[in-house]
């Protein structure tokens, strides 16, 4: 801040434009440093910035500001092995997906969580993030099937405190062409409004009796696949990012509050 000298000056001059101008200047730079990085936190999350490539358990993949962890299937994980659970897809090419029956019309990249696999999401920044919503596909592990409920899409998501939120979704069917397509999430039970440290999906296949299962004990026998694309996914500002934000904001209206008593100030005493 510049100091002012000793010398008198009238109530008009008390403040001079030139450093009035500038503090306003610098307080609305702050202000809008932090406006303009705020859209920054959301946004939608594809993978059409990747190569298409395969990935084992235990391979983390950074993208967006965002680490996946693929994860084993229950009984590789149990036996401390590593299984191809991961691939990154591209939907305009038929030859990515040879053998399982992909979803169709895929417009570009897409993540595809194979062999009962699943991935777990966390931020590279360690900050909490919200999941307004995604697409996702079943991916049947040959062709022809029978268009039926084959399983469900099962989220789990870690809070601050360490608790779990999880909630379930039914795979959408077959399209009137007979393939698989992706379907934009419905989330259920106000999944979209709780702040996540962490978020893993994974896929459950309906046995004999009804139970969805993708466990040790009930295993889903390389039926558990899914593919997910456009996730729509926000990080959660900390708390002193508001506080700066709102310490420019009250800088700026002080500044205009004194000018505009200031130059009516002024306006009196030249009258």
């Amino acid at each position: 801040m510049n100091r002012l000298s000793h010398a008198r000056v009238s109530p008009a001059t008390a403040n001079p434009p030139a450093t009035r101008g500038r503090v306003a200047v610098l307080a609305a730079l702050a202000t809008l440093s932090v406006l303009g990085s705020a859209p920054a936190l959301a946004g939608v999350l594809t993978f059409d910035n990747l190569h298409p490539d395969v990935y084992e358990s235990g391979q983390t993949l950074n993208t967006s500001s965002y680490n996946l962890l693929f994860l084993a299937d229950p009984t590789t994980a149990a036996g401390g092995g590593v299984s191809g659970v991961g691939a990154i897809l591209d939907g305009r090419v038929g030859s990515s997906c040879d053998i399982a029956a992909c979803p169709q019309g895929a417009t570009g990249n897409y993540l595809a969580i194979l062999n009962d696999g699943g991935v777990n999401f966390t931020r590279a920044d360690h900050q909490a993030f919200t999941l307004a919503g995604f697409d996702y596909s079943f991916i049947a592990p040959v062709s022809g099937l029978p268009n039926q409920n084959w399983g469900q899409l099962q989220l789990s998501g870690t809070l601050s405190d360490g608790q779990v939120i999880s909630t379930s979704l039914a795979f959408p069917g077959q399209g009137s062409d007979g393939n698989y397509h992706f379907q934009s999430a419905s989330l259920l039970g106000g999944f979209s409004n709780y702040a996540f440290t962490g978020l893993s999906f994974n896929a459950c296949i309906f046995n004999d009796t009804g139970a969805c299962s993708n466990s040790l004990d009930f295993p889903a026998f390389n039926q558990g696949q899914f593919a997910l694309d456009n996730i729509n996914i926000s990080a959660v500002p900390e708390p002193s990012t508001y506080m700066l934000m709102l310490a420019g904001l009250g800088a700026i209206g002080m500044l205009s509050r004194r000018r505009s008593g200031k130059f009516a100030a002024s306006t009196v005493q030249g009258a």
